[in-house]
């Protein structure tokens, strides 16, 4: 098995607009709800002459991103407030945190919740109306709006998903198929066990990790943004032990858990604590959320690849799969704040990813890929998953990863990454694109999960245990699929080949970057060591 990547990526054309329909994302209501989100549908939205319809896209239904610098000014929040529709006003309460900073000339996304005015009784808030609304009113008076240049950059609150493919999305699991026979064992599309989370006991124990002092350097940290860390797993030790494997950041993490996401004097779901805590949707059906055990899975990936290194993650997606953009931004700023500092990041693992309503993105995710450069500058390598929705349509920021930037200073390598199965195939949920020019393994691998998780039909109840007809033992290891867990296997690889190099001085970050991405390009290699027995 090899890490393949494509030279040639197809040019821009015809052929490169097909997949599931735009409308295809699918997200139970009880999903939406928990999160305060609406997915826009093309078909359903009313539209100006000569307007060309949006694409689908989840977004927070009463929050829209507007530039802090707009927010700054009472005269322009004045004029936004009054051009957001009938009966739509901002939030004053999420005004003045946005007024709580400074900032800089370039914009910085801020969330601000929108809310009836008082003026008119029914109102029905949705984002995408409010900024169509705000959009016509900075076209038909452009020239005198306050702080234009701001304020017509102003965006919907996107939401991202988890890359797992038995989790949320387009109901396309990735059953046994091949190309022109359909399915070969279930009718239809739908995911079942085959890709899922599947139970396996495992022989081995964890690959040997040598000491600092044999390794000769500091240790390479991947970084990983997803569900969380969990105790008592047999292959890690606590990440209170100076020299753990799966580390985490306290102060980082509080950070995200004080965002407020509040909408509309009703709060949403927020990100508790570093823990993936295995929570339940339904306690008495017991069907495990979509994506309990992420983040393990990624980190045991990694951990069987390159053990000499650390993983360091960042709860920002919710156990649902769902990611908020400001989590994202929250653990970004964190990690450039304490690379300020001398702390040291080597890769960026992004297992996420979401679709934007025009096929260009949008300046909000625009910014996040700004933001993203500035960890790139600093000699960081970014591995984004493709996405698992069979389609060619641009998933952020994998859709990014190939994107040139002229001006300013060099950048590490950014790279997207598609699955492939255990026969060099391509996973039939993977996502194309031109930007996605790497794939790796990503069906059925092997790797950590939370031990005390049971299988994904249990219930554990106080006054008994209640069970559906096909319930699983509980394990440490789950078999699993989806381009979240091919993206790790070629960040586990950077690492492992960045390892060989902490012994020597004076590198320069950015060169060791690009050269540890050539030479995977030319020597097409899954793993760093392999001798038979």
């Amino acid at each position: 098995m090899t890490i393949d990547y494509i030279p040639d990526p197809p040019a821009e054309g015809a052929t490169e607009h097909f997949g599931l329909p735009w409308q295809g994302i699918t997200l139970p209501k009880a999903i939406l709800d928990r999160h305060g989100a609406r997915i826009l549908d093309p078909w359903a939205v009313p539209l100006d002459k000569g307007e060309t319809p949006p694409d689908s896209t989840i977004y927070r239904a009463y929050v829209l991103l507007i530039p802090g610098q707009a927010l700054a000014s009472e005269t322009s929040t004045e004029w936004i407030s009054r051009n957001l529709g009938r009966g739509v006003q901002l939030s004053p309460s999420g005004v003045e945190r946005a007024r709580g900073r400074d900032y800089p000339e370039e914009p910085v996304w801020m969330p601000v919740g929108l809310e009836p005015d008082g003026e008119v009784q029914d109102v029905d808030l949705d984002a995408w109306r409010a900024l169509r609304t705000l959009r016509r009113a900075c076209r038909e008076q452009a020239g005198g709006v306050p702080r234009e240049e701001f304020v017509t950059r102003t965006s919907l609150d996107h939401l991202f998903v988890g890359s797992g493919v038995d989790g949320v999305g387009a109901d396309l699991g990735g059953a046994p198929a091949t190309s022109g026979h359909g399915v070969t064992d279930e009718s239809g599309v739908f995911s079942h066990v085959g890709y899922g989370r599947t139970p396996v006991t495992l022989m081995s124990g964890p690959p040997r990790r040598r000491t600092v002092q044999e390794l000769g350097g500091d240790r390479i940290t991947v970084v990983t943004m997803d569900t969380g860390v969990v105790r008592g797993h047999p292959w890690f030790k606590p990440w209170s032990d100076p020299d753990a494997f799966l580390t985490v950041d306290p102060p980082g993490q509080a950070v995200i858990e004080a965002l407020d996401l509040t909408q509309g004097g009703k709060p949403v779901a927020r990100l508790m604590g570093y823990e993936d805590l295995g929570e339940l949707p339904n306690p008495l059906v017991g069907t495990l959320n979509s994506h309990t055990g992420h983040g393990l899975m990624i980190a045991g990936l990694i951990a069987q690849l390159a053990p000499d290194s650390r993983v360091l993650m960042y709860k920002v997606m919710h156990a649902d799969g769902i990611v908020p953009g400001e989590a994202v931004h929250a653990a970004i700023d964190r990690l450039l704040e304490r690379m300020r500092s001398g702390f040291t990041v080597d890769v960026l693992c992004l297992a996420f990813g979401g679709f934007a309503e025009t096929r260009q993105g949008t300046d909000a995710m625009q910014a996040l890929f700004e933001k993203v450069n500035e960890l790139r500058a600093r000699g960081v390598i970014v591995v984004n998953a493709a996405g698992n929705y069979s389609t060619t349509r641009p998933f952020y920021l994998a859709a990014h990863s190939d994107t040139v930037v002229p001006g300013g200073p060099p950048l590490a390598p950014m790279i997207g990454v598609g699955a492939k199965n255990p026969d060099d195939t391509i996973a039939i949920f993977s996502n194309e694109n031109a930007a996605v020019r790497w794939r790796a393994p990503g069906a059925m691998l092997v790797s950590t999960f939370p031990p005390y998780v049971q299988g994904a039909q249990n219930a554990a109840l106080t006054n008994g245990r209640r069970t559906s007809l096909d319930s699983d033992s509980a394990s440490p290891f789950r078999s699993w699929s989806g381009t979240s867990f091919a993206a790790p296997i070629v960040a586990g690889v950077i690492a492992a080949r960045l390892s060989r190099t902490v012994h020597q001085v004076g590198l320069d970050r950015m060169q060791r970057a690009r050269d540890v991405i050539q030479q995977m390009i030319s020597e097409k290699v899954i793993r760093p060591e392999t001798t038979p027995i």
